[in-house]
């Protein structure tokens, strides 16, 4: 049976334990708003030093060393915070202070840190700061995919051709979330991106040709037909589909010849794309071979036909009316189904 002396120094122990943790509390909280407060003090002479020398004709000294005064933190943070707001000329001057007072270098530095997330604070600091090309492309090759996407993120807003090829080349051979944020990257470059992409198809083939070929088919630039129609015949079936979007894409009598072709090739996936590809082209013409597809054996292609006629406008709706009534069933089935749908009823209003 435990001692009333022994219950006495347990109470009084665990006094004791909790008198520290409310003291440790109170102070941690007290040491928080004391930071916070010379945190924003810091922030307020940061920001009327850094506004007066954007502004300024001429950079003096004692401009320059008020904002080195600040502690290297509240600086990193308060040159990111402004050229946020700003661009142009403005951000431009803002990333030639931050190299000047000395704020650069030790992000650089935190670059090479074992610590991935780091690594990915530095790179969003110095894509804020538009620092050197070299140094933020050294992180495309990270072990982290996190500090590659951001990379590749920040690539999108500087789209020369080095930076271009590099993200090209990191395309296959990344994972899911890396690879889409390139795909996005390239995308959000625009033209910029579509000489580098044709000179990256040119000689590929195999699966990993087909991220770029997702980026092509949405680019729709005249540059990727060429590697588009030799990558028409590689004998993976997906490179052929996904080529088949590019050529719908771009257009033109050569693309729309190949596609014709396509539309027999003995894999469904690829049929239906050259299918879906010429009804995207809007082109009239090719409105009875995709009507024969109505017959095809594979149930995707057969949509992708019937679907392709109703979006070629009254040329298609004739014929799925004609092969309503088909002596094949499965054409009969799918044109009356396209039929039946609302847009169809819409059109024919």
């Amino acid at each position: 049976m435990l001692s009333e002396a022994f219950l006495v120094r347990a109470l009084i122990a665990l006094a004791v334990i909790f008198a520290l943790s409310l003291a440790y509390l109170l102070g941690h909280g007290a040491w928080l708003v004391l930071a916070r407060r010379r945190t924003h003090r810091y922030m307020e002479r940061g920001r009327a030093a850094l506004r007066g020398l954007v502004t300024a004709d001429v950079v003096t000294e004692d401009d320059l060393a008020t904002i080195r005064a600040l502690p290297p933190r509240i600086r990193a943070r308060l040159f990111v915070e402004l050229s946020r707001n700003f661009g142009g000329s403005v951000r431009v001057r803002l990333g030639e202070i931050a190299a000047e007072v000395g704020t650069l270098g030790p992000i650089e530095r935190m670059l090479r840190s074992r610590f991935w997330w780091r690594r990915l604070r530095a790179v969003r600091t110095l894509s804020a700061l538009d620092a050197s090309e070299a140094v933020i492309l050294e992180r495309l090759q990270d072990p982290h995919p996190a500090v590659r996407a951001q990379v590749a993120e920040w690539a999108a807003d500087h789209p020369s051709p080095a930076i271009l090829r590099a993200l090209l080349e990191m395309l296959s051979r990344s994972d899911a979330l890396y690879r889409f944020t390139v795909q996005d990257s390239l995308l959000r470059a625009g033209d910029a991106a579509a000489e580098p992409l044709a000179a990256y198809l040119e000689g590929r083939s195999g699966a990993e040709v087909i991220p770029a070929l997702e980026v092509a088919a949405t680019l729709a630039h005249p540059a990727l037909t060429p590697p588009a129609h030799s990558l028409s015949h590689d004998p993976d079936p997906p490179v052929r589909a996904r080529a088949a979007a590019v050529l719908g894409s771009v257009g033109g009598e050569e693309a729309i010849a190949r596609l014709l072709d396509l539309m027999g090739d003995p894999e469904a996936e690829v049929r239906a794309s050259a299918v879906r590809a010429l009804a995207r082209l809007g082109h009239w013409p090719a409105a009875t071979a995709i009507a024969q597809r109505l017959r095809d054996p594979v149930w995707e292609v057969r949509r992708a036909a019937g679907l392709g006629l109703l979006a070629l406008g009254s040329p298609g709706l004739l014929l799925l009316r004609r092969y309503r009534t088909d002596e094949d069933r499965f054409a009969a089935d799918m044109a009356t189904q396209v039929l039946d749908l609302p847009s169809a009823t819409e059109a024919r209003v």
